[in-house]
């Protein structure tokens, strides 16, 4: 036989509890006792498990539905564009291997294998997919397995004096514990939770996109550096020449020693930028060894072999920037600022969710007895099963206040999206004013160069032949100088600020390419560690 009961539990005002007890042990012996607990089960326990999985199941999920906010973006873009982009569609290839530098295409796939950051972005994939396993187990019953055993006994006086006897316990239970999801609470966490894996994957992606970039800018920094450095050399070599010319004619008294030493300090001018060169080139190369994971050595081995094969990377005659709306759905920090909005308004619901009443099936059931070789027997299987329901009806605004607490972290990612969209745009159009200046500067400069190198050849055939005087080939080389060295900076500009358009523009837009391998990144995190 058994019973049920249902009671009203209120012991604190915050929350009422409706609580049901169903006892599924019967007191009958052998089989008869053991089909009572089976008809016990069909009739009370299992028709209140299935009225509770269905209402689960057709439950409705309070709080709003995540969609994805609206953006108004301008036609086209502000900047003028000059000669070399064009409006055309942003071609989804890898920009990296457009720079024709197969050294550069090397060096930016040793990074995406090996760089920190990378391998601590697919981590963070990888913990994000977790939680959202932890969210999702919420929506499942949650089930444990338990055992106990007992051991009592007294010595042969007292078991005589007081009728204590030596007795055993033994038992095997089973607990069961389930929250119904009538409200969607669990079903708008792991929505959450889902936007918040997406989120972390766009974050991924724009880390990707960044160390690329980076990875470029150091490798053409550093190309410009000996570029600078190698014309610096040259500079020297000529005014050594000159310095040269200069003693030979003071010898023979057709210029003054005034002359000599202007030509010497000249030189030692020269000389002295040279170590200034070759430690920014140092550190260049370290930091792109930094993004390789590497250390230094092996990459300033390799740079100084290789620099008379490879100069500044150049980069492709054109450049299509499409218009801004491509830039919005190519971005990945944009798509990134998106799923963590959605993510905001899915933990409205979450909030929303705790206004309403909560369902949770509880049960305990399994074998007693004082014989373990009896255990598992029909006899002795018993157990209990009930049904709470919490309905907080009292909590001084707290929970009102969470929803708004949610409303808030939700607007705020609403501007958050909003501003990342403007910077984006923004980056876009700095961009594309960097690189037009830039390639502008770099043609008026190549020209004055390509001046000023031949006014010094004629100025030293002239002084070689006594026409003309030292100081104006003293002025032609240091002017001459001084444009060499701003063009070899200006080039290793042209080919940052091309990467820098790229990267603007959201990378590569093909999606394999922008998606970090996690399982290869996780692997690679083994092996080094």
């Amino acid at each position: 036989m058994g019973f049920r009961g249902w009671w009203l539990q209120a012991e604190d005002l915050p929350s009422t509890v409706l609580f049901m007890k169903v006892p599924v042990r019967s007191v009958e012996s052998g089989s008869q006792g053991y089909q009572a607990t089976r008809g016990l089960f069909r009739r009370r326990v299992l028709p209140c498990v299935l009225t509770c999985v269905a209402l689960g199941s057709v439950g409705c999920m309070v709080g709003p539905d995540p969609t994805p906010p609206t953006t108004v973006s301008p036609d086209s873009w502000h900047e003028e564009l000059v000669e070399g982009v064009s409006r055309e569609r942003v071609d989804p290839g890898a920009w990296w291997k457009r720079f024709n530098d197969p050294m550069l295409v090397e060096l930016i796939a040793v990074a995406e294998r090996k760089n920190l950051d990378l391998r601590t972005a697919a981590s963070r994939i990888r913990e994000a997919r977790s939680l959202y396993g932890i969210a999702a187990a919420d929506l499942y019953p949650q089930l444990s397995l338990g055992g106990d055993a007992e051991f009592t006994g007294g010595s042969q006086l007292s078991s005589q004096s007081f009728g204590a006897e030596k007795t055993n316990f033994y038992s095997a239970d089973l607990d069961l514990g389930w929250e119904i999801d009538l409200w969607g609470k669990v079903r708008r966490s792991m929505q959450a939770a889902e936007f918040d894996v997406l989120a972390e994957i766009e974050d991924s992606r724009d880390m990707l996109i960044t160390i690329r970039a980076e990875v470029a800018r150091s490798y053409v920094e550093g190309r410009s550096l000996q570029g600078q450095i190698k014309s610096l050399k040259g500079i020297i070599k000529a005014q050594s020449e000159t310095l040269s010319l200069a003693k030979k004619q003071y010898r023979q008294g057709v210029v003054t020693d005034f002359s000599v030493l202007q030509a010497e300090a000249q030189l030692q001018v020269a000389e002295a930028k040279l170590p200034a060169l070759q430690y920014e080139l140092a550190a260049a190369i370290n930091r792109l060894s930094v993004l390789l994971a590497e250390p230094p050595g092996p990459l300033q081995i390799r740079f100084a072999a290789t620099a008379e094969e490879f100069g500044v990377p150049l980069p492709p005659t054109t450049i299509a920037v499409g218009i801004p709306a491509d830039v919005i759905r190519r971005r990945p920090d944009i798509r990134a600022a998106e799923r963590k909005l959605g993510a905001a308004a899915a933990n409205i619901g979450v909030a929303e969710a705790a206004l309403y009443p909560s369902l949770r099936l509880t049960g305990q059931g399994g074998y007693s007895s004082t014989q373990f070789n009896r255990l598992i027997s029909p006899d002795n299987l018993g157990g209990m099963f009930g049904v709470q329901i919490n309905w907080p009806i009292f909590s001084a605004g707290r929970l009102r206040s969470m929803i708004d607490v949610r409303n808030e972290l939700a607007y705020q990612a609403l501007l958050s999206y909003e501003a990342t969209v403007l910077n984006a745009i923004a980056d876009v159009e700095t961009a594309l004013v960097a690189y037009g200046s830039s390639l502008r500067e770099q043609s008026r400069l190549a020209d004055a160069a390509t001046t000023y190198d031949r006014a010094a050849t004629l100025a030293t055939d002239r002084l070689a032949r006594g026409v003309s005087d030292l100081e104006s080939l003293l002025n032609l080389e240091r002017e001459l100088l001084a444009v060499q060295q701003q063009l070899a900076i200006v080039n290793g500009q042209v080919a940052s600020n091309a990467v820098g358009l790229y990267k603007a523009l959201g990378g590569s837009w093909n999606i394999e390419e922008n998606t970090l391998d996690v399982t290869a990144a996780a692997g690679t995190a083994e092996d080094a560690g």
